[in-house]
């Protein structure tokens, strides 16, 4: 058996009218031939049979859940005067973090139970993921996931950085030090240095 990972592209319609949804797809059949439709909303037989009359690709999102990333193009973007020492004593680390003062290659994977400190570049083909706080203070051209508390990020350069299922915008990330939370179900982006 072999197992490869692939990113690819889908689009993902929200059904209210099949023949809505039949003139868009009839109309727009070049773009969307060869990729992903994910079906929401009103999938039946009849939408189903004109999918696989034109050898369409597709899943109902309404029967199985597939984990999206979604990109995150803005965020709330404020300002503090507090200092790092100040915010993260706010954000109550009490685990041990484990650092990382090397650059993480390509190819290397790091999945941790714990706060994680990187100091150096995160290259590109390295993934780290955790369900903990991360701060990187090196370029990420890597792809990094969390569901912690937290980010501490300088400069997102070539790589993607997923919080929370959303995906970071990195024109927002190019040098300066900024705080990444997850409040009220919306990520909120501190700059603080």
């Amino acid at each position: 058996m072999k197992v490869k990972q692939q990113t690819f592209k889908g689009f993902e319609c929200e059904i209210t009218d099949i023949e809505v949804f039949k003139a868009y797809y009839s109309k727009n059949a070049p773009l969307l031939q060869g990729h992903l439709l994910i079906l929401k909303g009103l999938v039946n037989e009849e939408t189903t049979r004109f999918l696989d009359d034109r050898n369409a690709v597709y899943i109902n999102a309404n029967e199985k859940k597939l984990s999206t990333r979604k990109k995150r193009s803005t965020a709330v973007l404020q300002t503090t005067e507090r200092s790092p020492a100040v915010l993260a004593k706010e954000m109550k680390v009490s685990v041990q973090p484990l650092i990382y003062t090397r650059p993480i290659r390509s190819g290397e994977s790091i999945e941790a139970s714990s706060n994680l400190v990187f100091t150096s570049r995160i290259n590109s083909g390295a993934v780290i993921e955790s369900n903990f706080s991360l701060q990187i203070f090196g370029i990420i051209d890597g792809l990094i996931k969390s569901n912690g508390d937290y980010l501490l990020l300088k400069h997102i350069g070539k790589g993607t950085v997923i919080f929370h299922e959303e995906e970071l915008d990195a024109s927002q990330f190019t040098g300066s030090l900024k705080l990444v939370e997850y409040k009220d179900s919306g990520i909120v982006i501190k700059e603080i240095g």
